[in-house]
């Protein structure tokens, strides 16, 4: 299940992204040249990894929001780095996933405050909980 939250080796182009978001190809050139999203390195010129997806869909959202795009990107990047941070610590900590008829149930390993416990999140519909067994 790690292998999910790992990085992608899976790359997109201006076609893809603007098809995924329903952003023009011709606005995400633009928003690529002012920084606001970046290609994955030099060698791969117009290829962006899936995470850009969030980002292009949290820039448009905050400019539906009446946000100028400068303001949407800053906004955009903080929000970005927060979903990198929460993937990163979610890879660390997961050990298992078991889903029920009833709910799903994730295994986020050892309670740091008791190691005799561990910490579970229960997930019934919309609504989620932290137990510790």
């Amino acid at each position: 299940m790690r292998k999910v939250f790992e990085q992608s080796n899976l790359y997109l182009g201006f076609t893809e992204l603007a098809s995924i978001t329903d952003v023009p190809q011709n606005k995400l050139r633009y928003w690529s040249q002012k920084g606001y999203i970046r290609t994955c390195d030099s060698n791969k010129k117009n290829h962006f990894k899936f995470d850009a997806v969030f980002q292009i869909y949290t820039i448009k959202f905050f400019q539906n929001k009446g946000f100028t795009l400068a303001a949407a990107a800053q906004k955009a990047a903080y929000y970005s780095q927060t979903f990198r941070e929460i993937k990163a610590a979610t890879h660390l900590r997961l050990q298992k996933i078991e889903k029920t008829p009833e709910c799903t149930i994730i295994d986020l390993g050892q309670f740091d405050p008791d190691p005799s416990k561990r910490l579970i999140l229960r997930v019934e519909g919309d609504q989620s909980r932290f137990e510790l067994n």
